[in-house]
């Protein structure tokens, strides 16, 4: 017995003559347009359905010469940070009629040369980059050279000048800095500083900053250079806590590895807030479970992802409009891992 034959697809134009409109309605219809009257756009998205009517995306986008794609290449999922991002991302992106195509690039550089030559081989309208630590210029100016548009996400390479939307590093390691400081500590050292990225770099330099605004030492024994995991806030907090003058307070990198240093705090028969105060910095969902509570600076990460497609869908309409540079204003969360003001 032979196979029955497969039924004959729905055409926009069989929707249209249904509907009792024009096919440029149906079309309208489907990409959402304010201009058709609700009633109108209610009947017809009726009729689609009864119909079991599915648009031929590719055929459309050959006409509109757009994928209605958008790549977004991610550093390291891994990171709860930077998930939270992509949250924000997918949020805005979704909202727009686009898809979101994800590359989870686990801090490897050949990895995320591969995803973004597949990118663009679909010609996606944009992509979204967080690049992986050690990213070379000439990764990123290659997008540029294809006509990609691109922005950069709360990390950028230096020499490479795209649209850029993150934190202001520099400002959320001050924040730290003199809130330990007001509460009477003199003996402040650093956990995680991670030189293989620019936001290492420019967190580096504002910890050093308010360190010397307040007339602090920085000995180098009480800098712990080092990648930012829990394993090696772990290990660094150790480190730290065992030296015959330890510190008394310690920032750190992110609320990553300052959950990392809390525990090793307490692998030594110590406490956060009572014998070693800790600040991190992200102010992830975490960090308010933590017991003590963590005392972190926030960063809106939800509004860096919404500011991130805001840039890249500018850029796209406007090819060669002036290159934007955002950086939002961190806020300074108190909690009690800092524990009672120090009495000297």
């Amino acid at each position: 017995m032979s196979p029955s034959p497969a039924p004959a697809r729905v055409k926009l134009k069989d929707v249209a003559l249904k509907a009792g409109v024009a096919t440029g309605t149906v079309s309208m219809v489907l990409n959402d347009s304010p201009l058709v009257a609700t009633a109108t756009k209610a009947q017809v998205l009726k009729i689609i359905q009864e119909m079991g009517y599915v648009y031929n995306r590719a055929a459309g986008n050959l006409r509109s010469k757009s994928s209605r794609i958008v790549g977004v290449s991610i550093c390291d999922l891994m990171n709860p940070y930077f998930a939270e991002v992509l949250a924000g991302i997918q949020e805005v992106v979704d909202a727009k009629g686009r898809v979101p195509v994800l590359g989870n690039c686990a801090e490897s550089v050949e990895r995320q040369a591969k995803f973004l030559d597949t990118l663009r081989e679909y010609e996606v309208d944009g992509i979204l980059l967080t690049p992986v630590i050690g990213t070379p210029r000439s990764q990123v100016l290659n997008l540029e050279k294809w006509g990609t548009p691109v922005v950069q996400v709360t990390r950028y390479v230096h020499g490479a000048e795209t649209d850029y939307v993150g934190n202001n590093n520099r400002l959320a390691l001050g924040l730290a800095v003199r809130h330990l400081v007001q509460l009477g500590h003199k003996h402040i050292a650093y956990l995680a500083h991670n030189p293989k990225t620019p936001t290492g770099q420019d967190r580096y330099t504002g910890f050093k900053e308010a360190m010397e605004e307040a007339g602090l030492a920085m000995p180098k024994r009480w800098t712990h250079e080092c990648m930012a995991t829990r394993e090696d806030g772990f290990s660094g907090a150790v480190r730290l806590l065992s030296q015959a003058k330890p510190p008394t307070a310690m920032v750190c990198f992110s609320d990553v590895v300052a959950f990392g240093a809390m525990l090793g705090i307490r692998s030594i028969g110590k406490e956060a807030g009572r014998d070693c105060a800790v600040v991190g910095l992200d102010d992830l969902m975490e960090s308010r479970l933590w017991q003590p509570r963590l005392t972190s600076v926030a960063v809106d990460r939800q509004r860096i992802g919404h500011e991130a497609v805001r840039l890249l869908y500018d850029r796209i309409r406007t090819p060669n409009k002036a290159i934007e540079h955002i950086a939002l204003e961190p806020e300074l969360v108190v909690r009690d891992s800092c524990g009672s003001p120090r009495v000297s």
